[in-house]
C-alpha cells in the first residue's frame, strides 16, 4: 500500500524562453543550437554539471559513423559539426579523406572517430556560450505544468530550490522521455543488459604512448558486461529498467562490482583505473509512441517528411530516413523529443539511439520548436516543407 503526503508549494516562475531544452546530451546540444540559430531565446538545462551526456559523462567516447560504410556521407549539419568539435582540442583517429562538409570519401575506414570526453566538454561549453544559449547545470526536471495538452511551464529542482520556467515549446532530450511521459504521452519502455565502460591505464600502455608519441595509446577504454542482446554477459546477469530509481542504482552498483573483481593490490603500481562513468550507461529506456513508429522494415525507405538520414553504425549499406512524425506524440501540442526517445522499435531503435542520429534529430527538434514558437502553433502543425528547407540549408541530408 502506498502512503502519500500532501505537498502544497507556491513555485516562483524565474524565467521565460521561446524554447526550453531539457537534457544536455548531444541531442539536447543539437536542439539548443538549432533553436538559438533560428532566432529563439533558448535555455538548455542539464541535471549534471557537464554537457554531452553518455558521450562525455557516460564515457561512450566513440563518435559513430556519419556515413553508410560505402563512402557516402549520410549525416551532416550539427551532427557533423559536433564530431569535429569533439576532436577540436583532443586526440582522434579520424581517417584521412573525411573532412567537414565533404559528401563522399575514398577512405577505407568509416567517417567516425574516438575522442577525449574532457576536451569535448570544454569545447561544448565554449560553443554554446558563444552562440548565446543560456545554460543551467545541476538542475533536475520535476514535472510539466499541463493544460489541455499544452505545457504552460516546467518545474525543476536545483540549488535555488523548487522553481518554474515558462517556454513556448519544450524539447525533451532527457534520454528517457521524462517530459513526454509526465505530460501524458503514450510511451514504451525497454529493459537493458548491464554495460559498463571505464578508463584504465598501465605502465605498459604508458610506455607504448611514449614510444609512439600518442597519448591515446596510453589509455584503455574497457568494457564490461553484455551487448544489447546479452551476449558476453556474466553468468547470472539480469536485465534492468532505466526508469526506476532502485533499478538505476542496482545497474550502477553492479557495473562497479565488475570493476572491483578486476582490482588487484599487487598490481596497483603498474595498473590503475582512472575514470569511472558519472551516469548510468543504459542503451534504451523509455521512448514515445509517436504519430509514426520506425521499424526495421523502414530501412532504405523514403519518407516525404524526413528530417534526416543515418547509416547503420554496425554494418555497411543500410540507410534510414527519419520522419518528423517520430519526434512528436498525439495529444501533446508543444513538446517535441529527440535522440533515443523518438518513436522507433526493435532494430530501428538500435540504429537511431547512438550519437549521430541523436544529434541530427536534436537539430530537427530544435528547428521545429523554433518554427512552432515563432508561429504560435502546435509542433504537429508546422510547415514541414519550411522545416526541411531550414535543415537542408544548414547541411542536413534529408534523403539518401
Amino acid at each position: 500500500m502506498t502512503t502519500y503526503v500532501n505537498e502544497e508549494n507556491l513555485v516562483p516562475v524565474v524565467g521565460e524562453y521561446d524554447v526550453i531544452v531539457v537534457g544536455g546530451g548531444v541531442a539536447g546540444v543539437g536542439a539548443a543550437l538549432a533553436a538559438r540559430r533560428n532566432g529563439c531565446t533558448t535555455l538548455l538545462m542539464e541535471k549534471s554539471v557537464m554537457l554531452g551526456g553518455l558521450a562525455t559523462l557516460g564515457l561512450i567516447a566513440i563518435y559513430l559513423p556519419l556515413c553508410d560504410g560505402k563512402g557516402r556521407k549520410m549525416v551532416g549539419g550539427i551532427a557533423e559539426e559536433l564530431l569535429h568539435l569533439a576532436i577540436k582540442y583532443g586526440y582522434d583517429n579520424l581517417p584521412d579523406g573525411w573532412t567537414m562538409g565533404c559528401s563522399r570519401s575514398e577512405a577505407t575506414r568509416r567517417y567516425m572517430t574516438v575522442f577525449s570526453p574532457a576536451e569535448f566538454v570544454i569545447a561544448l561549453d565554449e560553443l554554446l556560450c558563444a552562440e548565446g544559449v543560456d545554460l543551467l547545470f545541476d538542475t533536475v526536471f520535476s514535472k510539466p505544468l499541463m493544460e489541455d495538452g499544452v505545457c504552460r511551464g516546467i518545474v525543476v529542482e536545483n540549488k535555488s530550490g523548487r522553481v518554474a520556467y515558462q517556454g513556448k515549446v519544450i524539447v525533451d532530450t532527457t534520454g528517457d522521455a521524462d517530459v513526454m511521459h509526465r505530460a501524458g504521452a503514450e510511451c514504451t519502455e525497454a529493459d537493458n543488459w548491464l554495460s559498463y565502460w571505464c578508463y584504465n591505464t598501465s605502465l605498459e600502455r604508458m610506455q607504448k604512448a611514449v614510444t609512439e608519441g600518442k597519448i591515446f595509446s596510453g589509455l584503455h577504454l574497457q568494457w564490461f558486461g553484455g551487448d544489447a542482446f546479452g551476449r558476453d554477459a556474466v553468468a547470472g546477469a539480469r536485465k534492468y529498467y532505466g526508469t526506476d530509481a532502485r533499478e538505476v542504482t542496482a545497474f550502477v552498483l553492479e557495473g562497479r562490482k565488475l570493476v572491483r573483481h578486476k582490482l588487484d593490490k599487487t598490481r596497483a603500481d603498474t595498473l590503475a583505473y582512472i575514470t569511472l562513468p558519472g551516469m548510468a550507461q543504459f542503451r534504451t529506456t523509455r521512448r514515445i509512441k509517436g504519430f509514426y513508429e520506425l521499424q526495421e522494415t523502414d530501412i532504405n525507405t523514403h519518407f516525404a517528411d524526413s528530417v534526416g538520414t543515418t547509416g547503420d553504425w554496425r554494418k555497411a549499406g543500410p540507410v534510414m530516413e527519419i520522419p518528423y512524425r517520430t519526434l512528436i506524440a498525439p495529444g501533446i501540442h508543444n513538446i517535441i523529443t529527440a535522440g533515443r526517445t523518438i518513436a522507433s522499435a526493435g532494430d530501428a531503435w538500435e540504429i537511431t539511439r547512438v550519437i549521430p542520429p541523436a544529434a541530427m534529430t536534436g537539430q530537427a527538434a530544435g528547428t521545429a520548436a523554433a518554427l512552432a514558437a515563432q508561429k504560435g502553433c502546435s509542433v504537429s502543425e508546422i510547415d514541414i516543407a519550411g522545416l526541411q528547407q531550414l535543415l537542408e540549408r544548414s547541411g542536413v541530408i534529408l534523403h539518401f
